[in-house]
């Protein structure tokens, strides 16, 4: 008997994937199956090879904590795989009110095969084991306040008052060390304040290790003239200069602006409808981290730039402070798109 050869046709599989189990939904000209299938990209290459020889394989699966792997695996098997932004997925409201896995498959798979979906950016895999370190480094510092915040807990709970010079956020060698003698009227207390600064002591040890690692990635071949020119820019720091290397990676991947400004999340939601238009707050799509730092970064910009200042000034006429600060991390942002496009480095105090 000779073999059928799928060689001319088309298929495109939806994939909803888990840590034990992926749903698989395959569609060609009608749809053949759904089925669930063991977590690794072999397992469906091999069902596909034996049903579907030759055929030319379209792929995508939602982004989630199982990161990238699957689609390089995917792809180098030679099939077209994408993987798709969550809230880019078209969903009907009976599929968001009945939410299981092949429902959720099939609905990748019938959006995959109309051509309504369009794929996130991966990184190379050096570049996303850098993110990893820095993103590691801000978890650190998340967990640092939490700690600090339970060792003051227990001085506020005890009703002892804290010295005015150590009331602040900066945590000195003085004041670990007066928290080290302070004496509790409970001796169960100050066992767990000297655990609690253990910890403390050990994680601040740690924090300083890996936030010298990080600040080694801006000194790499592929980092090095780009921060460069970043660091030349007043309010970006070397910390959120490497942010902007390992997050952003390539500058040229955005064709415009518009493209960087909405992935960032400066770009303001808008309703229009015949002859009204409305324009409201930043969108709720960002990415978090650098929304975050630029937005800290443009205070400091606006002390150290005049250019900046000026049109701060100027947007407090019209807009409250906390409006005016989101705007001038969009001008921030452009002007970082203009010095990593033109690789030219910021002059300061010029208005654009």
């Amino acid at each position: 008997m000779e073999k059928v050869s799928f060689k001319n046709q088309e298929l495109f599989i939806g994939l909803d994937i888990h840590k034990k189990s992926w749903s698989v939904s395959i569609y060609g000209a009608v749809h053949h199956k759904t089925f669930s299938q063991p977590p690794y990209p072999e397992s469906l290459k091999h069902y596909l090879d034996k049903h579907f020889p030759e055929a030319k394989i379209h792929c995508a699966y939602e982004a989630s904590k199982l990161g990238f792997w699957i689609c390089r695996a995917l792809q180098s098997y030679g099939y077209e795989c994408i993987v798709v932004n969550a809230g880019d997925i078209p969903s009907t409201h009976k599929q968001k009110a009945e939410k299981t896995d092949p429902i959720d498959s099939r609905k990748i798979a019938k959006a995959l095969r109309a051509g309504m979906l369009k794929g996130i950016y991966i990184p190379r895999e050096a570049t996303e084991g850098h993110r990893q370190l820095f993103r590691y480094r801000k978890r650190l510092v998340s967990d640092l306040v939490k700690l600090k915040n339970r060792i003051k807990d227990k001085v506020l709970f005890a009703g002892i008052e804290t010295p005015p010079q150590f009331d602040n956020a900066y945590w000195s060698k003085a004041y670990i060390s007066w928290l080290e003698e302070v004496e509790f009227y409970a001796p169960a207390t100050r066992t767990t304040m000297d655990l609690l600064l253990a910890q403390y002591k050990e994680l601040h040890a740690h924090f300083l290790k890996v936030s010298i690692q990080v600040r080694k990635l801006a000194r790499l071949p592929q980092y090095k003239e780009a921060a460069r020119l970043l660091r030349t820019i007043p309010g970006i720091g070397p910390l959120t200069t490497v942010e902007l290397l390992v997050e952003l990676e390539d500058i040229n991947r955005f064709p415009n602006f518009k493209k960087l400004n909405s992935f960032v999340g400066f770009k303001p939601r808008s309703h229009s409808s015949g002859e009204h238009e409305w324009q409201g707050r930043i969108t709720y799509r960002q990415h978090r981290g650098l929304r975050s730092s630029l937005i800290e970064c443009a205070w400091t910009s606006i002390q150290q730039d005049p250019a900046m200042m000026s049109c701060y000034q100027e947007l407090l006429k019209k807009h409250t402070g906390k409006r005016a600060i989101v705007k001038i991390a969009r001008k921030l942002l452009s002007r970082i798109y203009h010095v990593l496009k033109t690789r030219e480095e910021y002059i300061v105090g010029v208005a654009a």
